[in-house]
């Protein structure tokens, strides 16, 4: 099978070569790999976003290729500019489809999903031919809920993406709901979770020994991987430690705090740690190479996470992998992955006091915490290796092929073309 991944702003390179990526960069590079290896052909289609970037596709893995596509600027783009290209990058995505027509379209995100409406409807040889399988990796209405940012048209946007699409693929059974209350017949979607590399995050290999992420007495170490942009997580974990005063916390920032906001974040939260009276027990890093977080996770003792906010799960399932305890607030894709007192605790809300008396049950039970570390490493090469999201995400694929007739509604595509050329405003 030909795939086209549509993959507006996640370029999947900078995961392939190691390099601190966000989910989304992270599930473009692992599936298309995975899928290639299966047999299929994979062009990831993505902004050029570098100047320095090469024309034409470059070639990423066997079997996988990345192309770049001009639409706006040169230059990483902020969250809120993001649907202002997504237009050009639709156009261009038409003229090359019809050069190399694909059997399958699959958009990556919302504004992918976008675009892939727009390439079709302005083809000269696919007039809703090839299929659509949309992801969702977030949608607005439970970011909404978290305090995040969201643009009033994207809810309206994602209904008609889902609707449009002939499958929808969510990370989670909490993301299916949503879609359900959007009015999305739930058989339309599947639940197909994020992944993870057991051969790269595995309990075999040796723990990190650099001089920064040493242990300092001896004490219980809790790790975070987490962005300090996101409302709530980073700080209810370093009020959590004013009750843990045993411990120690080391907080990985997430590759999507690689801006000049990571400088501004980081400073807040050592202002909060030292506010509290923690800043010698808390520590921040910044975003860690790919191939040094493994040992990095199997130098602590539990994984923690308070985030309000947590669509993929990635993190979580890295850390289980790495045979660690998880506790963890009970959102987003989160659920799906740590059954709750089988491979550790589930939070409802992740408040200060709540962490650290979770935290606090785990290590004070060793023999619980090793039965957690045990479980967590078992759910996830069972349920969440890569290969098998590759086989559950080919399933979707067969899934949206057989239907014969257009059964869309050409109104809903008149207003998605309409929110597409007012994007901007």
């Amino acid at each position: 099978m030909k795939i086209a991944m549509v993959a507006e702003h996640a370029n999947p390179l900078p995961a392939h070569r190691g390099e601190p990526a966000c989910p989304a960069s992270l599930h473009a590079c692992a599936l298309s790999r995975q899928l290639a290896k299966r047999g299929h052909r994979v062009t990831v289609y993505v902004r050029r976003s570098d100047p320095e970037q090469p024309e034409g596709r470059t070639r990423m893995a066997r079997g996988v290729s990345v192309a770049y596509l001009d639409a706006g600027p040169a230059r990483p783009l902020a969250e809120d500019e993001h649907a202002e290209h997504t237009g050009a990058f639709g156009t261009a995505l038409a003229a090359v489809l019809d050069e190399d027509t694909p059997d399958v379209l699959h958009a990556i995100g919302w504004t992918s999903g976008l675009a892939a409406l727009h390439a079709q409807a302005h083809s000269e040889k696919d007039q809703s031919g090839t299929p659509i399988v949309q992801t969702f990796h977030s949608l607005n209405a439970s970011e909404q809920r978290s305090g995040m940012a969201h643009r009033p048209d994207r809810a309206r946007m994602e209904t008609i993406l889902a609707s449009r699409a002939d499958h929808v693929l969510v990370n989670s059974t909490d993301q299916q709901g949503e879609l359900a209350r959007l009015g999305v017949p739930r058989h339309h979607v599947s639940v197909v979770p994020f992944g993870v590399d057991t051969d790269h995050f595995s309990v075999e290999g040796s723990a990190s020994t650099e001089p920064w992420h040493s242990r300092r007495e001896e004490r219980p170490r809790l790790i975070s991987v987490t962005s300090l942009t996101a409302p709530g997580g980073a700080e209810r974990l370093v009020e959590a430690m004013t009750r843990l005063p045993e411990a120690e916390l080391l907080l990985v920032s997430t590759a999507d705090d690689r801006t000049v906001a990571l400088d501004e974040n980081a400073r807040r939260v050592e202002l909060l740690a030292k506010e509290a009276g923690v800043n010698d027990r808390v520590h921040l890093t910044g975003p860690v190479e790919r191939k040094e977080l493994p040992r990095l996770l199997r130098s602590a003792d539990v994984y923690v996470s308070a985030a309000s906010h947590d669509p993929y799960g990635g993190a979580v399932l890295e850390a289980m992998a790495c045979g660690l305890p998880v506790v963890a607030t009970a959102t987003g894709a989160v659920p799906g992955a740590v059954l709750h007192r089988t491979s550790g605790v589930l939070m409802r809300f992740g408040r200060p006091d709540e962490v650290a008396r979770s935290v606090r049950a785990v290590l004070n039970t060793p023999t619980m915490s090793s039965a957690y570390g045990i479980a967590a490493v078992d759910r996830a090469r069972s349920r969440f290796t890569w290969q098998r999201i590759a086989v559950e995400t080919e399933l979707a694929y067969e899934r949206s092929r057989p239907q014969q007739t257009d059964h869309r509604d050409r109104s809903d595509e008149d207003e998605a073309e309409l929110l597409l050329s007012g994007s901007a405003h």
